[in-house]
């Protein structure tokens, strides 16, 4: 089978993460025959191909880009990449198109329409871009089901200028419904959004969790790890992970601060904060030890700290299925996480870890606090945590899976 995967970025963001995992399992389990083309390469994988040359083609699609989004024109024309992927797609004759992130400023919404007569189109679900006007996340609001922007959504990211949501909502229902187009979702929270909206009416949507390496993700030698990062025995270390924590709106940054901060006023136990991710904290702290390991692209480091962790904290304010979460549980590690999404279903309360009300910073330190000074049910929740992880999120079940969709979508 020849599977052609189209996606924002090609080894950065949880979207570019899902889908080279699962291309890898395929091409693993299943002999497939894989390629990438990616808004933005960063990495030197030769079967990825950029949609547009850097240099002058992106600086013009990035123009048009920024020009027709402040109009209300929410990713209609992009030269170059357009014309790219017809071509790449083309060439390679795929079986099956495998999209991913199409948001991001170099897919052409209406080129579905086009991708549909080269091959059946499987579009996973990242956010909730597909089902809204134009943002990604609607924090609870639920106008698109009655095919409208919810209030203000034209500045919430993507964002876009003059606010022509009504417009962007049908032409995506119309492009829609004109294309050889079916839905996966990750979570069963994203899923059954899916099913509730008109623009994806008539149309196939299954739910397929992503999948972890679960014997790359697993438990190992705290001690061994912490010599490792430098990091002493007598600590209580909370880890965090998110690529971009103050520039997104949704990673919950300035959560995350809060809650440090009231850690820091009263120390109740060595705490130290292990952080994933290219962003530094802003602020210092009294109390609090800080190790930043910047951002991580193999996948061992990321094992190494999540080993040396005793605690997974992740405040987020909106989010499908998150990778570092699932990664965290796979590990073993407790998890304390805001109760959005698709958190809910990698979390069970008082099982593997705790879900707090969103918003709720108090909530959110109490939970630390306990957990922190109770070894005995961190341990607990850490034997639960693993044995979630391998019922649910095993990459080899999600690429089975995927492959017997991608031969029915062949077939009909």
């Amino acid at each position: 089978m020849k599977i052609a995967f189209i996606n924002k970025y090609d080894t950065t963001g949880g979207a570019a993460i899902a889908a080279l995992r699962l291309a890898r399992c395929l091409e693993q389990r299943h002999q497939a025959e894989i390629r990438f083309l990616v808004g933005k390469k960063n990495g030197s994988d030769p079967r990825v191909r950029a949609t547009r040359d850097p240099g002058l083609q992106q600086f013009l699609e990035r123009g048009i880009n920024l020009v027709s989004g402040w109009l209300g024109f929410q990713y209609y024309f992009f030269p170059f990449s357009s014309s790219r992927i017809l071509r790449e797609l083309r060439r390679f004759q795929p079986d099956v198109i495998s999209l991913h992130n199409i948001h991001g400023g170099y897919f052409d919404t209406g080129l579905l329409q086009k991708l549909g007569g080269i091959a059946p189109v499987l579009w996973t679900l990242h956010d909730m871009w597909a089902i809204t006007a134009n943002a990604a996340h609607t924090f609870g609001n639920e106008q698109f089901k009655q095919m409208e922007p919810g209030k203000g959504e034209h500045r919430s990211f993507p964002r876009t200028g003059i606010n022509r949501g009504q417009a962007l909502l049908s032409r995506k229902k119309k492009i829609y419904s004109r294309s050889n187009l079916s839905f996966v979702a990750p979570s069963q929270w994203l899923y059954d959004l899916a099913r509730q909206s008109p623009a994806l009416e008539g149309k196939r949507i299954a739910q397929i969790p992503n999948g972890l390496d679960l014997g790359a993700f697993s438990p190992g030698n705290r001690r061994r790890a912490r010599l490792g990062l430098g990091i002493g025995p007598e600590s209580i270390v909370l880890c965090f992970s998110s690529e971009k924590l103050f520039s997104s709106p949704y990673k919950g940054g300035k959560e995350l601060l809060e809650i440090l901060r009231l850690l820091d006023q009263k120390p109740e136990f060595p705490l130290h904060i292990l952080m994933m991710g290219a962003e530094k904290l802003p602020l210092d702290f009294r109390h609090l030890t800080i190790t930043h390991t910047g951002y991580l692209k193999e996948e061992q480091e990321m094992v190494r700290c999540y080993q040396a962790s005793d605690l997974f904290i992740y405040p987020t304010r909106a989010d499908t299925l998150p990778s570092s979460l699932m990664e965290a549980t796979a590990c073993g590690l407790p998890a304390i996480s805001f109760d959005v999404g698709g958190c809910g279903e990698i979390i069970t309360e008082g099982e593997n870890g705790m879900l707090i009300p969103p918003g709720e910073i108090g909530g959110f330190v109490q939970a630390i606090l306990r957990l922190g000074k109770d070894a005995a049910l961190r341990e607990k929740f850490s034997g639960k945590a693993r044995q979630a992880a391998v019922l649910r999120f095993d990459i080899r079940q999600a690429a089975d899976a995927y492959f017997r969709l991608f031969q029915e979508l062949i077939k009909t």
